[in-house]
């Protein structure tokens, strides 16, 4: 997670596209231009030696010169072509980032300041190119001119041996014959390793993501987890246990020696200031980061020693911003459980309060959402979103500011499905809005990840802490000293 956050979507699907291309003009290269070309030099420096062994050698010697030349320039394109192709993928990222945050650049009349970003990086691409191209052009003349000289020995060695070997002239004939194909294979080995240069800058972005490694990575002996009691489904209990972690780069640690401990149904909401490390409780929970130390323990099974895949099977997952794919809602709904009837989607959908508006689009639960789910409303997408996790029926439920992006009316339909669906099921959930976890078993108050206060709603009231101050602000209620 960490990687994409660090990406531009667009430059990876650039990269992707590129490394794709690339490769499969490499392969036609190699089966159908270099494999042949090689063999016809061969093969006719070799038939070339029974008749004259001489010019054979001298052919030969002439082919080796002129490849390592090749091969000298080959090595100092290289670099430009993967700097060309860098810029190449930055323009695709910038240009991508443009246009999926349309709404912004229209919004405010910024459609300049975007062309000029897309010039300025357009610009490098042309610089780049034209720098790839000056060296190009200085390897052909170079390359040229050695085929240049390859003929003038030829045609000597042609001329000498046919006066001083009494060659006939059948013989002179097949050495200028293969002579001159050799002469033309070797300056389509300029163009093969211009093309293979140009192959090897495409490929090298992707190359290099591909040998990047995991951050979070199963352990080579990785189990699936399973529940403590031989049972089929998971308690859901989760502990914390004396946990610290840091971000790369980070002056100082998120949480250090952070314990807490949520028994199995138990209904835990997060809160505090922003920045209080209530969204990295989560993603440490679901590992898209490891703990720097400690433990993280489900049913008393440490999710490092599981299988990342099964871990997150039993956790069902509503993100802050909601996300989804350019397909059919019914796809968007059932991604959770991919064999769901239509039945149990629909049931979802009401569940979450969103059936009464897919019922009323044109194609129902075939509706297209658009990418990112741009032809729906916040409110609606999010409802897409819940009515996924209530269909996952994961014993596991974490809510990252699930209704953040709904209306009142739709906020109180919503936390009466979240009710439900919370019913028998461990559940964390983060919320600014306090009212949203004030009917909760228990809040957790963060402040610089540390826990400063837990309780119920009322008992966090009554102490007048941190949690009272959080409440008052947004009820609108004077604080007293």
């Amino acid at each position: 997670m960490r990687f994409h956050s660090d990406k531009f979507s667009g430059a990876l699907v650039s990269q992707t596209t590129k490394f794709v291309g690339a490769f499969e003009r490499f392969y036609d290269n190699l089966i159908f231009m270099i494999v042949p070309q090689i063999a016809i030099n061969i093969f006719a420096c070799a038939l070339l030696w029974t008749k004259a062994p001489v010019v054979s050698m001298i052919l030969f010697a002439l082919i080796t010169t002129y490849s390592l030349g090749a091969y000298f320039f080959f090595s100092k394109t290289s670099r430009l072509n993967e700097i060309w192709a860098k810029t190449r993928s930055r323009q695709s990222g910038r240009l991508a980032d443009s246009v999926s945050n349309v709404l912004s650049v229209k919004s405010h009349g910024r459609e300049n300041y975007e062309k000029k970003l897309f010039a300025t990086v357009s610009r490098s691409v042309f610089n780049s190119g034209m720098n790839t191209m000056s060296v190009f052009i200085g390897r052909n003349i170079a390359l040229s001119t050695v085929s240049v000289l390859i003929n003038g020995v030829l045609l000597v060695s042609v001329i000498v041996g046919g006066i001083k070997f009494e060659l006939s002239v059948g013989t002179m004939l097949l050495i200028i014959s293969y002579g001159q194909q050799i002469i033309d294979n070797l300056w389509n080995v300029n163009n093969i390793l211009r093309e293979l240069n140009r192959n090897f800058g495409d490929a090298y972005e992707m190359v290099k993501i591909l040998d990047t490694p995991n951050n979070v990575v199963d352990k080579p002996h990785a189990r699936a987890i399973a529940p403590a009691d031989g049972g089929k489904r998971l308690l859901g209990e989760i502990n914390f246990n004396n946990i610290t972690f840091q971000h790369n780069g980070a002056r100082r640690a998120i949480f250090k020696g952070f314990n807490l401990h949520i028994r199995s149904g138990e209904r835990v909401g997060l809160v505090g200031v922003s920045g209080s490390g209530k969204t990295t409780l989560t993603k440490l929970l679901l590992r898209f980061a490891d703990v720097s130390s400690g433990m993280i323990l489900i049913d008393g099974q440490n999710i490092s020693d599981v299988t990342q895949n099964s871990l997150r099977e039993n956790i069902a997952y509503v993100p802050q911003e909601s996300e989804l794919f350019h397909r059919t809602l019914r796809q968007n709904i059932g991604y959770g459980k991919p064999n769901a009837s239509e039945k149990e989607i629909i049931t979802a959908a009401k569940l979450a309060n969103a059936w009464e508006f897919i019922e009323n689009l044109p194609h129902g639960l075939d509706t297209l959402t658009g990418e990112r789910g741009v032809k729906l409303s916040g409110g609606q997408r999010q409802r897409v979103i819940i009515a996924r996790a209530i269909l996952k029926n994961a014993p596991i439920l974490v809510l990252d500011e699930a209704t953040s992006a709904l209306d009142s009316e739709s906020e109180k339909l919503i936390q009466d499905a979240l009710r439900t669906l919370m019913h028998d099921r461990t559940s964390l959930v983060i919320a600014h809005r306090l009212s949203t976890v004030c009917e909760l078993d228990r809040i957790v108050v963060l402040k610089e990840g540390k826990i400063v206060e837990e309780g119920s709603h009322n008992e966090l009231i009554i102490r007048r802490g941190e949690y009272h101050k959080l409440w008052s602000r947004q009820t609108g209620k004077i604080i007293e000293d």
